[in-house]
């Protein structure tokens, strides 16, 4: 597949993989826009105030500025793409 690559935004897609919930992980904060797509497991997410309850197939897209980020690993191994799209200008 080819993506044209756009004046206007840039994307970082990712793969993550989480296994463990003995530790405990930090929010993230940051321009642009996220999307999450769960492909294993289930992880609650905190977005701002709420968390969200994903398992597989469910998709989550929120403003990078609220404060995110796993809240509590529900079912390991755990794996969702993320992509954060960031406006022109935006390093």
């Amino acid at each position: 597949i080819s993506i044209p690559r756009s004046r206007s935004a840039r994307i970082e897609p990712f793969l993550i993989t989480m296994n463990d919930d003995s530790e405990r992980y930090p929010t993230f904060q940051h321009p642009g826009t996220e999307f999450l797509y769960m492909l294993e497991g289930v992880i609650e997410y905190r977005c701002g105030e709420s968390t969200y309850v994903l398992e597989p197939g469910d998709a989550l897209t929120f403003q990078g500025e609220v404060p995110h980020g796993p809240e509590r690993l529900q079912q390991c191994p755990i794996r969702f793409l993320s992509f954060t799209v960031y406006p022109r200008g935006v390093e």
